[in-house]
């Protein structure tokens, strides 16, 4: 036997084995009452237990109601559930379950409906006895606003699931009591999402906000402005500082700094004194002014300071001669009496006199006789004066004579001392003025003076010092000239080379140089001698101590045909042709110019008799061929009888 679960009339109270006082089922408690044990039945497929209703609610946030039990048996193939209206309605079936199914949610419902749900076990042998009766009614739904509203200054939206906000446009919306909803913030380009916050604590942090709707709810969804990194970088050989408004930035010492999306940073460069501002570059800043980036992403930006220079000019002055240098180099006056150095640069400078002169002073950005230190912090300019040192006068001075260039000569000296050849120094009274003149060897010429004289005349020079003189003389050069004649061609070059005639005939050699001529004829062509300068058919060598003409003879060549000598018989013997060149046993075939008269004359051997000629020639005398071609001839020898 079953004992009925207690189950409320549609007019009274709970009503069972025991009369008692429970709150409805609708009202969102269970209904529980004591499991018993089902009466089963046996079939073919065995014994099933009935199941037992153990609660029925009815939930307010939906027109629904929940069924659940408990399954009795173990060898069922599934549940059905009946339902029916009202205490007193028929009971129909509503749904079947699987095997081991402990509840069903019915949503066909009406709310303020009364609803009973019985159930039982089926297998294949068939059904079990009916489980206890559990009835109740639909409440009416309960809803409540879930508000969102939106801060910051930043931008953004807030969706929900299920849907019902999406704000942007719709920030509060009704739902149903005991609803879960999970609330998503989602910030627009160039905004983060800074967090939620709610009356009861329940969302916090940055991700999705999951409520359970059961009072009104109100959240606020916070936007910033998403950050973004400026940075700056100094550059080059100056210095200085950057600094940014709004403020953040002073580089110097900080050069990065984050500002939300959108802001206007406006940046401005300050050189340090001795250094200048030459621009800026990234963050499509260039120029010289102020730098404005719109911060819609990370920038960077670099400022290129340029160390200044100011120039340090040294003059020398007074009777005197000498040097000024500089430390750190720079000046070495002499050459170089001015140059450029980074600001505040020390600059050291030393005077050295010459031989015969003094230092006396310094004066404009130095005074005294020391070394002169220069601080660079703008154009400066010092002088150096040398004084003529007061010393006796010597009694005589070196003269010296440097003979240059490939030639040859003698430089002789007047009054003598000086015959360079041998001697090229002497010394001189001081006052002498000495006379000096070049005398060119054979093939050679003088092409001038340098050192204390010049031109190509002769060289003066007064003895108050010691002088240095050179002499330079070069090679004489003379024209070699080539010429082709005859009837033939070829070419004539040369060694060394200068002449190929052909293209050049005609090429300028140093005296004294051996050249040798080579002629080649082209085919067709013969060469027949030199005439001028060489002579005969060999090569032609030329020694150049003027100018030289040398003329190459070309003959042209008849052209030459191929004679040829065949024999035939059982004889034998010998033909040989006059001019040489045929002897035919050996040589049956040779060349001839063309017109040249060849008499072949045949020999028979020793038992043999010359019987004719064919071809060319015939008969049995002596056959002459004019050759204006390729010829052949056939001598035909016999065999004698014995």
């Amino acid at each position: 036997m079953i004992a009925p679960l207690h189950h409320r009339s549609p007019t009274s109270g709970w009503h069972g084995a025991a009369r008692q006082h429970q709150p409805p089922v609708n009202s969102a408690r269970w209904a529980k009452s004591r499991l018993t044990r089902l009466r089963g039945w046996r079939g073919g497929a065995g014994t099933i237990a009935a199941a037992v209703i153990v609660a029925l609610l009815g939930t307010a946030h939906a027109a629904q109601l929940s069924l659940t039990w408990t399954d009795a048996s173990t060898n069922e193939d599934g549940f059905k559930l009946e339902r029916k209206t009202g205490t007193t309605g028929a009971y129909g079936q509503l749904a079947t379950m699987a095997a081991g199914t402990t509840g069903y949610v019915d949503g066909t419902v009406t709310v303020g409906t009364t609803y009973c749900y019985r159930l039982r076990a089926y297998n294949a042998a068939g059904d079990s006895s009916y489980s206890n009766e559990a009835c109740a009614a639909a409440a009416t739904a309960t809803s409540y606003t879930v508000a969102v509203t939106k801060a910051g200054a930043g931008s953004g939206t807030v969706t929900s699931s299920p849907a019902a906000i999406d704000c942007g446009s719709t920030c509060n919306a009704s739902v149903a009591s005991g609803t879960s909803i999970a609330l998503s913030a989602n910030p627009a380009a160039g905004s983060t999402f800074a967090g939620w916050s709610e009356a009861s604590g329940a969302c916090t942090g940055t991700g999705s906000c999951a409520l359970v709707v059961d009072a009104a709810k109100s959240l606020t969804a916070t936007f910033a402005p998403q950050p973004y990194a400026l940075t700056v970088t100094n550059a080059g050989t100056g210095s200085g500082t950057v600094t940014s408004s709004p403020s953040g930035i002073k580089c110097g010492s900080t050069c990065s700094n984050s500002y939300s999306s959108g802001t206007r940073v406006t940046l401005t460069a300050t050189p340090t004194a001795g250094s200048t501002f030459t621009g800026w570059s990234g963050a499509a800043c260039s120029g010289t002014g102020t730098c404005t980036v719109t911060m819609s992403a990370a920038q960077n930006v670099t400022a290129t300071f340029t160390t200044q220079t100011h120039t340090l000019t040294v003059t020398k002055a007074g009777t005197g001669s000498g040097a000024v240098a500089s430390s750190p180099t720079g000046i070495s006056c002499g050459a170089t009496c001015s140059a450029n150095y980074n600001y505040y640069t020390n600059v050291t400078l030393t005077a050295a006199p010459a031989t015969g002169s003094t230092f006396t002073s310094w004066s404009g950005a130095c005074t005294g006789t020391g070394t002169c230190t220069v601080t660079m912090d703008a154009v400066k300019s010092v002088t150096a004066t040398f004084g003529v040192a007061s010393q006796a006068v010597p009694s005589s001075y070196v003269l010296t004579v440097t003979k240059n260039g490939i030639g040859a000569g003698i430089l002789a000296s007047n009054p003598a001392g000086i015959n360079c050849g041998s001697t090229c120094s002497a010394s001189f009274s001081t006052g002498t003025v000495v006379n000096l003149q070049v005398i060119p060897e054979s093939g050679s010429t003088f092409t001038g003076w340098s050192g204390a004289c010049t031109g190509t005349g002769t060289c003066t020079v007064a003895m108050s010092q010691a002088q240095n003189v050179s002499a330079t003389l070069a090679l004489q050069s003379f024209t070699l000239t080539t010429t082709k004649v005859g009837t033939g061609t070829g070419a004539v070059a040369s060694s060394p080379g200068g002449i190929d005639c052909g293209a050049s005939c005609s090429a300028t050699f140093s005296s004294g140089t051996n050249v040798t001529l080579t002629a080649t004829p082209i085919t067709g062509s013969a060469f027949t001698g030199w005439s001028g300068a060489c002579s005969g058919a060999g090569t032609c060598m030329v020694t150049i101590s003027q100018n030289r003409t040398v003329t190459a003879t070309f003959a042209a060549q008849a052209p030459s045909y191929a004679l040829t000598v065949r024999k035939q018989g059982r004889g034998s013997g010998t033909v040989a042709s006059n001019p040489s060149g045929l002897s035919c046993g050996t040589t049956c075939s040779a060349t001839f110019s063309s017109g040249t008269n060849v008499t072949l004359t045949a020999t028979p051997a020793t038992g043999s008799a010359f019987t004719g000629w064919s071809g060319a020639c015939s008969g049995t005398g002596t056959c002459t061929v004019t050759v204006t071609q390729a010829k052949s001839v056939t001598v035909t020898f016999k065999r004698l009888r014995r």
